[in-house]
């Protein structure tokens, strides 16, 4: 008797332009302001490269993508909560779920939350236009100094990892879905460290050029119970070492999409 085999459709893929970093002309070292600053005056030094590139959907293969080999991982994982205006709330009843769903993806014994960020194309911060990396590895290490300096030496003696968790607040998500680069893909010379100019510090995030051996994914409708795990950075070397990311214009959205708005978590996580 003849076999049957079933004919699974090809991964979608949509093509949508990217804005990745252009370095300054006059080869200073790149920035960006992140205080208020006198009208007119440049908040950066550098330019933007805008380029087509191809976003792979990975939808019905999502557990081929995990955080050692590529920099992230998707999860299902249901959240009642829903105040997404109290800060306070959020801090209390909704970080404990996030640092449970860490530790149960990596193993990790430690996990410490330094911020959060809810963005909605209407209302608090807009989505991120831009492909980057929010930690390199020198802002990494002082993300620990900063958030636990009692313990820091110690820490950072062992593995650590940036990982922001990244999930909408409603769902699906019809624009302005996130792309994800993978890390397994991605050169050393394609991550530039910047800047980050606040009034009483300056940090660093990375930006990235582009490469067209970069290959970027996304998750279609990505739906609340649904959420995302981005390295962006693991000490451990022979890993993933982070991955970056970008909203982008998806071509297949409807004209009365529903804004986008979703919330990412950003923590410091430790191994024994």
């Amino acid at each position: 008797m003849a076999t049957i085999t079933e004919t699974i459709p090809a991964p979608a893929v949509v093509e949508s332009t990217l804005n990745f970093y252009a370095p300054p002309e006059d080869g200073s070292i790149p920035y960006n302001i992140v205080y208020d600053v006198p009208e007119g005056t440049p908040t950066r030094n550098y330019e933007v490269l805008r380029q087509k590139v191809q976003i792979n959907d990975v939808r019905g293969r999502e557990e081929e993508f995990t955080l050692d080999r590529n920099g992230f991982q998707f999860e299902r994982r249901y959240h009642a909560f829903n105040d997404w205006a109290n800060a306070e709330r959020i801090e209390k009843e909704y970080y404990p779920g996030v640092i449970n769903a860490i530790k149960s993806v990596t193993g990790a014994s430690k996990v410490v939350i330094f911020d959060n960020t809810i963005r909605s194309k209407d209302g608090y911060r807009n989505p991120v236009m831009s492909v980057h990396v929010d930690q390199t590895p020198r802002s990494a290490e002082e993300r620990v100094r900063v958030h636990c300096p009692d313990e820091a030496d110690v820490l950072l003696t062992k593995r650590f990892q940036i990982i922001n968790y990244w999930k909408p607040l409603t769902g699906p998500v019809e624009e302005f879905p996130l792309a994800l680069g993978d890390a397994h893909d991605m050169s050393e010379g394609d991550i530039v460290s910047v800047e980050h100019r606040y009034r009483e510090r300056t940090g660093a995030t990375g930006a990235v050029k582009h490469n067209p051996n970069q290959k970027y994914y996304y998750l279609s409708g990505m739906n609340t119970d649904e959420e995302v795990f981005i390295k962006c950075y693991d000490s451990l070397e022979g890993v993933a070492k982070r991955t970056p990311h970008s909203a982008f214009e998806d071509p297949t959205s409807k004209p009365n999409a529903l804004p986008r708005e979703s919330i990412e978590v950003r923590t410091l996580v430790f191994y024994d």
